[in-house]
């Protein structure tokens, strides 16, 4: 991909594709806080290295929503 994920992340909610948010995972002893997932809604990672979250876009783009 040559846009981060996070760009594609507001693209996709944008164009109202249909992307099935995973449930917010509950806070660990350990994680960064100073890091966010939109993806995820919690802490631990940022969006843009959210491997999960490139898997779904791979997902979309081989079902035709995403180009």
């Amino acid at each position: 991909l040559t846009t981060n994920r996070t760009t594609i992340l507001e693209e996709a909610f944008n164009l109202e594709v249909p992307i099935k948010i995973p449930p917010p995972c509950p806070p660990r002893l350990g994680l960064d806080v100073t890091k966010y997932c939109r993806y995820h809604q919690s802490i631990g990672h940022n969006t843009r290295d959210c491997l999960a979250l490139k898997d779904k876009i791979e997902e979309l783009i081989q079902a035709g929503y995403l180009a």
